[in-house]
């Protein structure tokens, strides 16, 4: 039984999967829109099972018997694997077998003898969250549809927690509706005939124990079967190519495949810029056309601030970028381009924060005192307060429990801080005071639940990095399906994670080499001149630039802000902050997540107030100048 809807909320792609298979539908009416016009794939008896919006193209499915199996998104899926796979389900079907044999980023569905089993992926990228709707469980990629169809209301102190950055862990799962309830990650969903939805652990982070020779290979494989699974189409595919390590290697992976190349380097204000002389050497080695987009031909950053444009599930974390990502994705569109190959991700899984001296210290105690050093010349870490934070045994729920006390006060600089569980969260100084009072009781309530995403305090804090900016790149994902060429990262498919996880900590981490790991696996394939690269391009100055230009605009979001009048921020404070001098000891990103939650809330006003709508109530930069998640200053 899968339901859609005629409303505005419905006509950008989404999808909803509905259990159990043998429930007669509630008629359409408020809360079960008409599935006209969706597509809708069934169940093995005929009913309903997945409906929504996507491409024809990001879907595989086959059955045989009474079962059904369907892949959605970017994957090396093909009918005869699925059928075969169907063939053998004996029982419900379990995926995890099957999705250890493909390769891309795709949620994977099982319709068995009555039984729904689902799964996204370990990034975040790709979602589930589950409500119940006339009384039967319901599965879906956004927690807005639920939401819809549920006749959710937003929670207004979910929002303030998203005005928290970073925003740790388990929080920053919730949806923001408390009638809709998120599936971990590392899960997933099963569906019974009768009774609510369940969730199992499907995945647990590999030891990091593999050799650099081991680790390299499986990382080379996994990053060439990423990129295949989306170039095996054939078309024109187009590739960022900054000239970093990251972009760069799958440039040279998406030349090998069957489709047409056409690498994009964006230009930056800031004439000293070194990403441009790397990317003409890696285009020197490249086949097919190029598209240089200078500064001068993109929208400054923080353009658009005017209208809030369409929203997804959550706040934009890259307002300062959104005008950049859509001037782009319509570009590539008009020259026939049906993907973006995209670097982004790349600096989560290649790199450990210094945190991993902690497990290195227990096993190669000189290995470990030797990094140690070298991270201190780096960084300027002082010797004692370095070993006074190696030292410090707090488990991951102590340390919860006593950020939470100190969210007003002043971001520290990313110091010894970063050999523990993580940066502090922190709210921005124009937080009202009962946004405090609520995102502390909410921090502090949290802390029965408070597991770390994985034993090693570096492993949790790739992972929890991850899940940061997979959140973002969902967003941009599905701004840019709406406008014009898709965007879609690799380095976040759940096999290049799962291999860069494995490796010894020391290699990812080391102050050394710069992400020894990739260029270990990329050593044959790509130029070793390519390779050589030791740091990346900054952004900060078209940051700059960019907030400069738009500060009228800035100051406009402060004199009419939805989060002002929700009672969530201070507008006073804020505009000082967007026209005067920024505060001291405050992240930029801090501004990025009031910015991404302005608009947001905006949206969600201007919905609630349009006629006809269904439910009414409902720092340092990286590639292209994002928001980076890495709070080692200044990188390699």
């Amino acid at each position: 039984n899968i339901f859609s809807s005629a409303s505005p909320l419905w006509e950008t792609p989404r999808t909803c999967w509905l259990s159990p298979p043998n429930t007669n539908p509630p008629p359409p009416g408020p809360g079960v829109p008409d599935t006209g016009g969706a597509r809708v794939l069934h169940h093995p008896s005929g009913r309903p099972w997945i409906i929504g919006d996507w491409p024809a193209a990001e879907l595989v499915d086959a059955r045989a018997g009474r079962v059904h199996v369907a892949v959605l998104g970017h994957s090396n899926a093909d009918a005869d694997t699925l059928r075969r796979h169907a063939e053998r389900a004996a029982d419900a079907a379990d995926p995890g077998a099957l999705a250890g044999r493909l390769d891309g980023s795709f949620h994977l569905l099982v319709s068995a003898h009555g039984t729904v089993r689902a799964q996204g992926t370990l990034s975040g990228l790709r979602r589930l969250h589950h409500a119940r709707l006339h009384g039967v469980p319901v599965l879906a990629d956004r927690a807005d549809v639920l939401a819809e169809l549920t006749g959710q209301s937003v929670a207004t102190e979910r929002l303030a927690l998203r005005l928290l950055h970073p925003l740790p862990h388990p929080l920053a799962l919730l949806p923001l509706w408390t009638g809709v309830e998120p599936v971990p990650y590392d899960h997933g969903a099963l569906l019974p005939p009768d009774g609510p939805v369940r969730t199992a652990r499907r995945w647990r982070p590999p030891a990091p124990r593999r050799s650099p020779a081991e680790a390299a290979e499986a990382l080379g494989v996994a990053l060439e079967r990423a990129v295949a699974a989306r170039t095996a189409a054939g078309g024109l595919v187009a590739s960022d190519l900054s000239g970093g390590l990251d972009s760069t290697p799958l440039s040279f992976l998406a030349a090998r495949g069957p489709s047409g190349l056409l690498t994009v380097t964006f230009g930056s204000v800031d004439r000293l810029h070194e990403d441009a002389r790397w990317a003409d050497a890696a285009a020197a080695e490249l086949p097919g056309a190029r598209l240089l987009v200078g500064a001068d031909t993109l929208p400054a950053m923080f353009a658009g601030l005017k209208e809030p444009g369409e929203q997804g599930d959550e706040p934009f974390a890259w307002t300062r970028t959104r005008a950049r990502d859509e001037h782009v994705a319509r570009e590539l569109g008009a020259r026939g381009a049906r993907l973006r190959i995209s670097g982004e991700g790349g600096d989560e899984v290649l790199q450990l924060l210094p945190a991993y001296l902690r497990a290195l210290a227990r096993r190669h105690p000189v290995a470990a005192a030797r990094q140690l050093s070298g991270h201190r010349a780096r960084l300027r870490w002082p010797l004692l307060p370095s070993l006074r934070a190696l030292a410090d045994r707090r488990s991951y729920r102590d340390w919860l429990a006593d950020a939470a006390e100190e969210i007003e006060a002043t971001t520290p600089p990313p110091g010894t801080t970063l050999l523990g569980w993580g940066m502090p969260p922190r709210l921005p100084p124009w937080a009202a005071a009962e946004t405090i009072r609520s995102v502390r009781a909410q921090l502090l309530a949290a802390l029965d639940d408070a597991e770390p995403l994985a034993p090693e305090h570096a492993q949790h804090q790739l992972l929890h990095m991850v899940q940061h900016s997979a959140g973002a790149m969902r967003q941009a994902v599905e701004l840019t399906a709406r406008v014009g060429t898709p965007y879609t990262v690799p380095f976040l498919d759940d096999h290049v994670l799962d291999a860069c996880l494995a490796a010894d900590l020391s290699l990812r981490g080391t102050p050394f080499a710069y992400k020894p790991l990739l260029t270990r696996a990329m050593a044959g394939l790509v130029p070793d001149h390519l390779l050589r690269r030791t740091g990346k391009g900054d952004f900060s100055p078209d940051a700059y630039e960019g907030l400069d230009r738009h500060r009228r605009q800035l100051a406009d979001l402060t004199e009419r802000s939805a989060l002002a009048e929700a009672g969530l921020i201070d507008a006073s404070s804020l505009r000082r902050a967007c026209v005067g001098l920024y505060p001291p000891g405050t992240s930029y990103a801090a501004l990025d997540a009031t910015l991404g939650c302005e608009q947001w809330l905006r949206a969600r006003t201007a919905h609630r107030t349009a006629p006809g709508t269904a439910n009414g109530g409902t720092g340092r930069t990286g590639d292209a100048g994002r928001a980076s998640t890495s709070p080692i200053p200044g990188g390699h």
